[in-house]
C-alpha cells in the first residue's frame, strides 16, 4: 500500500499569518491535534501541533551566564531559541515547527511508518509535486490492523 491509498484528503490548513487563537479554535472544532501551515501555492511550510501551542504557557528557561560566556551544545541553544520563539509567538509562522515531515503519494506505508516512528510524529503530510494533497496519521495504521484481521 502507498500513501495515496490511506491518506485523508480533507486537511484543515492555516497560513503563516493565521493568529494562534484561530489555530486553537480549528484544532478543537475539528478534533485534531495538529495541522499544516501552507503557502499560497499549497506547499507545506511547517506544522502547528497542540504541543507547539502548549509552549505559549511554558516560559522558557533563561540561558545561564555560563552558557552565554562559554557556549553550549548548538542543539540545546537551538531548542532554547525555539521555545522562546513559540512562547512569544502570535501567528502560525511564529509557533510552527519547521520543516514538517512530508512524504510523496507514492511512498510505501512501510517507509511512512518507519519515518513516523523514528521522528516520533503523529502525522505526515502527503505532497504531490510539492503541493499538499493529504495526511497520514497514526490512526491509519490502527485501521489497517483491524482490516487485516477481518480478512
Amino acid at each position: 500500500m502507498l500513501a495515496k491509498d490511506v491518506m485523508m484528503t480533507k486537511v484543515v490548513t492555516v497560513r503563516e499569518e493565521t493568529p494562534v487563537r484561530e489555530i486553537a479554535k480549528l484544532l478543537l472544532a475539528n478534533d485534531i491535534s495538529g495541522l499544516p501551515v501552507v503557502d499560497g501555492q499549497g506547499a507545506v511550510l511547517g506544522v502547528v501541533s497542540e504541543l507547539d501551542l502548549m509552549r505559549k504557557h511554558i516560559k522558557p528557561n533563561e540561558p545561564s551566564v555560563w552558557t552565554m560566556l562559554f557556549g553550549k551544545d548548538a542543539d540545546v541553544l537551538k531548542k532554547q531559541q525555539d521555545a522562546l520563539r513559540k512562547y512569544l509567538g502570535k501567528t502560525a509562522g511564529d509557533v510552527m515547527t519547521s520543516p514538517a515531515v512530508t512524504v510523496e503519494t507514492s511512498d510505501s506505508l512501510e517507509k511512512i511508518g518507519n519515518l513516523m516512528f523514528n521522528k516520533q510524529v503523529k502525522r505526515v503530510f502527503v505532497t504531490d509535486g510539492g503541493k499538499l494533497v493529504g495526511v497520514v496519521s497514526r490512526s491509519a495504521f490502527t485501521k489497517l490492523l483491524l482490516e487485516e484481521e477481518e480478512r
